[in-house]
């Protein structure tokens, strides 16, 4: 490939379709990435959390994705902080919006997800703090009910794809009843994604071996929380 080419492409970008993927706009450059993408907030935005400059920046699109803007930054913890990565967020009816993070310190039996909170719009946010769950990447969804509920991959044995529920925006976590969707072989999985389904039912999409020594594939559980 050119070196001139390759500079070009060189980094993160979002791309539109407006006829159901069978054309695509041209590429928009964004300065973060994250795996599972950007948001659209309830006024019209497009709310886009990712790694970036060297942290976690906050990117806002007010054409749908035809142009981004820096609208914040979520500082690490510590500056020294570097495993610190693929966010995802969601916002509450309430318009409170949830952020959480991978986390994988040099202990890695303290992988437990990082939070950070905004009450507008994404401007301002509360310092990252841990939350009692272990595992990564998180997808979160806000449920029918108000719950809300956070999806990852458990990298360690038991391995497993899990869930757990908030029943008060996200201020504490019911890891005590904590939901274990699928069992797995080893810790080649995770990258879980969820919706709900308009009879209240959940559907989860994500990847993990089948067999013992098979090559990954995707999976998807439909299950329900029980109330």
């Amino acid at each position: 490939m050119p070196e001139e080419l390759k500079k070009h492409w060189l980094g993160n970008w979002t791309i539109r379709s407006k006829d159901g993927g069978k054309t695509w706009l041209t590429p928009t450059k964004t300065i973060g990435t994250a795996p599972h993408g950007p948001i659209q907030l309830r006024d019209g935005r497009l709310l886009f959390v990712g790694n970036g400059q060297g942290g976690i920046v906050v990117e806002e699109s007010k054409d749908d994705g035809f142009s981004w803007q820096l609208i914040s930054k979520i500082p690490f913890p510590n500056e020294t902080d570097t495993g610190i990565t693929e966010p995802h967020l969601v916002e509450l009816k309430s318009g409170k919006i949830i952020a959480m993070f991978r986390n994988e310190p040099k202990d890695r039996s303290h992988c437990f997800l990082l939070q950070s909170d905004s009450y507008d719009g994404g401007k301002t946010w509360t310092p990252m703090r841990l939350t009692n769950i272990w595992g990564y990447p998180p997808h979160l969804i806000e449920l029918k009910n108000g719950w809300v509920l956070v999806v990852y991959g458990h990298r360690r044995e038991p391995f497993s794809e899990k869930a757990c529920i908030s029943r008060n925006e996200g201020r504490t976590w019911d890891i005590e009843n904590e939901i274990i969707l699928s069992k797995a072989f080893n810790g080649d999985l995770g990258y879980p994604a969820s919706v709900q389904l308009d009879d209240g039912s959940i559907l989860t999409v994500y990847y993990q071996q089948e067999n013992i020594g098979e090559p990954t594939s995707l999976f998807t559980t439909h299950w329900r929380i029980n109330h």
